[in-house]
């Protein structure tokens, strides 16, 4: 290979290396198999089966959740070339346990409130069984916005900005995401917002996917369980049927609790002491550019020396 050759060789690679050309392409390819493996092996295989719609629609979140953790593994190691440190299958089930229940009791806790300030009532009750095809479709989208946005976007755009500027700019991000959602307006983004920080705050402290994935599941789940609209959508049914009145700014209105003020103050609170406990275990990451500047100065130090 000539000198010319590996130049260009060199800077393709230093290309492809570099956070916002991997943020793009892992984005565009873990969507983009996604939606093949879906459309040409999952869809087609379960149609031939002659299912009914209930049962054709929780085989296919569990075969498309399944779909979503093997594309994720080969794009990391094809790609990335190194092991998923984030999906350490040992700390799968105390991350789960911590991310679910913290959730379903901060989302218990909201309704408990609203239901003091008497703006909830519950009129009756459904069936469980009636929320397990909902309950998978919650865990496939949550499992999917944590790959995509903490797995991807946020932990790229930490290795590069560092901590504090990935965790703004890919929490707003995701607040801007939540936008064209139905009844959603400049509070459902700030919502949505306050929630990627959240989410990415708890991806910096355990350094894996796990509990933002359970916490994200769990806490739209217990939405629907109670019979809020989750994020201005219905698709997700209701354990209760009930009713929420009052003003929109503390019930959340037709976008769901999510845009109450209760929800914003507890979600606002929650994310000060994880912050706090993140630099006391030492893992603020550094931007690049800071990183660069002090191994200079040490380098000019060791110089002058």
């Amino acid at each position: 290979m000539s000198l010319a050759e590996q130049q260009s060789a060199s800077r393709l690679r230093r290309a492809l290396a570099h956070p916002v050309t991997r943020i793009v392409l892992e984005l565009a390819i873990f969507l983009g198999m996604l939606v093949a493996v879906k459309a040409i092996l999952i869809k087609p295989g379960l149609g031939l089966l002659g299912l009914s719609e209930n049962v054709f629609r929780a085989w296919q979140g569990g075969l498309t959740i399944a779909a979503m953790f093997a594309v994720y593994v080969i794009l990391i190691r094809v790609y990335e070339k190194r092991a998923i440190h984030e999906l350490t299958i040992n700390r799968l089930i105390p991350d789960g346990i911590a991310g679910l229940v913290s959730a379903t009791v901060i989302v218990s806790c909201i309704f408990w409130m609203l239901y003091l300030f008497d703006a909830y009532r519950i009129i009756s009750s459904g069936t469980l069984a009636a929320m397990i095809v909902p309950g998978i479709w919650v865990i496939l989208l949550a499992i999917m916005e944590e790959m995509m946005f903490r797995g991807i976007l946020y932990r790229n755009l930490e290795e590069w900005l560092g901590t504090i500027a990935a965790l703004i700019l890919s929490a707003s991000l995701f607040g801007l995401s939540h936008l064209p959602n139905e009844h959603a307006d400049a509070i459902s983004v700030i919502s949505a917002g306050i929630g990627g920080l959240l989410m990415g705050a708890l991806y910096s402290l355990t350094r894996r996917l796990w509990v933002p994935i359970f916490f994200h599941a769990s806490w739209n789940f217990t939405q629907a369980i109670f019979g809020s609209t989750v994020s201005g959508s219905d698709l997700f049914g209701s354990y209760y049927e009930s009713v929420r009145e009052g003003p929109e700014w503390l019930t959340g209105g037709p976008f769901g609790v999510e845009n109450s003020i209760i929800t914003l103050v507890l979600l606002s609170c929650l994310i000060v002491p994880i912050l706090l406990r993140i630099k006391s275990q030492n893992n603020f990451v550094k931007s690049r550019r800071s990183v660069q500047i002090q191994q200079k100065r040490q380098d000019k130090l060791l110089a002058n020396a």
